[in-house]
């Protein structure tokens, strides 16, 4: 009493189908399939444009000496120098727009700021212009 079962798309068809539906499951999760394992969407991995916003207070000094500490550690050995007179008492700086210098880097043939979008988190580059906020007039 074997009954055979046709499915109207097929065996190969069904495979696909489950495969699909599976990797739906794991995209809508919140999950991103990649060669691998898994990876759990971040904040980081956000459209660019919605890290705009400093996720903490600037002026909060610990924030401030954190970004001061990371500043010296690359930027001032980098290029900037410990005292960078491009940032102390500046007046005028927007904090988007120094966010977006550091992270996508000078724009234009007048400035050698490189991209550091890739080697810092959102969370350090706001880190890096609260410190260079302490030390400007804006």
């Amino acid at each position: 009493m074997n009954k055979k079962v046709n499915y109207p798309i097929g065996k190969g068809g069904l495979f696909s189908l489950i495969v699909a539906a599976i990797f739906s499951v794991a995209v809508v999760g919140g999950f991103t399939a990649s060669a691998g394992e898994p990876k759990m969407v971040t904040a980081d991995d956000a459209p660019p444009e919605a890290a705009l916003k400093a996720p903490f207070d600037i002026t909060n000094p610990d924030r401030v000496a954190t970004g001061k500490k990371q500043f010296n550690q690359t930027c001032a050995a980098w290029c900037h120098g410990k005292d960078p007179v491009l940032f102390v008492e500046r007046e005028g700086l927007d904090e988007q727009f120094v966010y977006k210098t550091i992270r996508d880097g000078g724009v234009g043939d007048k400035s050698p700021m490189p991209s550091w979008g890739s080697t810092f988190s959102s969370e350090e580059i706001w880190e890096l212009v609260a410190y260079i906020k302490s030390i400007g007039k804006w």
